[in-house]
């Protein structure tokens, strides 16, 4: 009886080693769409019996995903083939390709998860692994694709895409196969910033863009989106101070970067430090007389003073060293001097000026008046008439009086 009991034990026992896959693993194995596979997977995955289990499921999405980038793929192929040959080509299904390549990836590192956890028997026996690795590190440069497709049509999508593409550099799945060398790295994070910038991410904006900075094209321009997100994530007093010392350390182990140099001035004036602005601005015009950004806070400082023709003349200082897309700006700016100017000399008059006395003002005028047209010129598509339409109708309008037609063509102009 005893030796009935152990030959019972062992053919249970047996039973059991050699179980075949649970109900639910079955069914996540004979679903013919991802759409189904995803859906029984999550509703599933407690019941799969072990780690290898989940990592099948897993796997299954990614074939599945896998096939129908595929068939897009072939689709494309044979319309370059077609194209060569003169023939019409097929439609291509580029939206159902980056889905499906997207969740590829995404199924891919749950399944590499699973795959490397121990089994039921307590081993680690990577099934999986090895081969998603193969076929789906040869597609990343698709996931860029993807990003450039949705860009301007969907930011999200754009974003997931390129921010995938900069994850999956460092994913251990692609350890053995992964290149050495991966010159689109930090091109593909400098737009996975812009994109998250653009939805108000601004986490993932600073996140990317500190991975850019090195970028041959894009590093000035991703270094000005980090400063931007680390700006939008300011909630406090103790916040922004803590963001100028983090402006101040970069600035620091890169003096001439005027980016910095202007983001580190505004910093110092928003937390109303105006001393360490004017000395930062003071020590670079001793070392760098030309420097624009420097010639032109001063202006502004000087301006603020109410030192009109000492601003002016930092200004035009400016504007000699400007960059094209500073000179409207600085150009305008020379305009305020000698319009505010006059204004401050016209307030003192009490009651209505004398034609000597208004005589006397018009040369300034004439002065902004030179500089604000000049800004009209330079505003070829007129988006930035805020800086030097209203003004301009105003100084007419003291030159010349409300009927005189160059004071109408200004007042339609500043849309009045």
């Amino acid at each position: 009886m005893k030796k009935l009991v152990v030959a019972a034990l062992m053919v249970l026992s047996t039973s059991a080693a050699f179980a075949g896959p649970s109900e639910s693993l079955k069914a996540i194995l004979k679903a013919e769409n991802y759409a189904e596979a995803q859906q029984l997977v999550n509703s599933n995955l407690a019941q799969l019996t072990d780690n290898a289990e989940k990592a099948a499921a897993y796997n299954k999405l990614v074939d599945l995903a896998f096939g129908q980038v595929d068939k897009i793929r072939n689709v494309m192929m044979e319309n370059s083939a077609a194209q060569q040959m003169g023939k019409e080509a097929k439609p291509v299904d580029e939206e159902g390709l980056y889905t499906s390549l997207s969740e590829a990836f995404d199924a891919a590192q749950e399944c590499y998860k699973y795959d490397n956890l121990p089994n039921a028997k307590g081993k680690v026996k990577a099934k999986f692994s090895d081969a998603n690795a193969q076929r789906l590190y040869a597609l990343r440069g698709y996931l860029i694709n993807g990003g450039g497709f949705y860009q301007g049509k969907d930011n999200a999508k754009a974003f997931k895409l390129l921010a995938q593409y900069c994850e999956s550099a460092d994913y251990p799945m692609f350890a053995k196969v992964k290149n050495a060398e991966d010159p689109d790295l930090t091109n593909a994070a400098f737009f996975a910033s812009y994109m998250a910038l653009q939805n108000k991410d601004y986490a993932n904006a600073e996140k990317y863009s500190e991975l850019s900075l090195k970028d041959p094209e894009h590093g000035k321009d991703a270094l000005s989106i980090k400063l931007e997100a680390m700006k939008h994530q300011l909630n406090n007093h103790e916040d922004s101070v803590a963001y100028t010392g983090k402006v101040k350390a970069l600035f620091e182990k890169d003096p001439d970067n005027q980016v910095l140099f202007a983001t580190l001035i505004d910093s110092y004036n928003a937390l109303g430090q105006s001393d360490e602005a004017r000395k930062l601005v003071d020590d670079r015009l001793a070392a760098a007389p030309n420097n624009f950004v420097a010639l032109l806070v001063k202006g502004q400082f000087l301006e603020r003073e109410k030192k009109y023709e000492e601003a002016a003349d930092f200004l035009k200082k400016a504007l000699v060293n400007a960059p094209e897309q500073s000179k409207l700006y600085a150009t305008a700016t020379i305009g305020d001097c000698y319009f505010f100017h006059a204004q401050e000399r016209l307030n003192a008059f009490k009651g209505a000026l004398s034609p000597a006395a208004k005589k006397a003002f018009e040369p300034v005028y004439d002065q902004a008046i030179s500089y604000y047209e000049a800004a009209k010129k330079l505003d070829v598509d007129q988006s930035q008439k805020s800086l030097y339409a209203p003004r301009l109708y105003n100084a007419y309008y003291f030159l010349y009086g409300e009927a005189d037609a160059r004071t109408q063509e200004a007042k339609s102009y500043a849309g009045y």
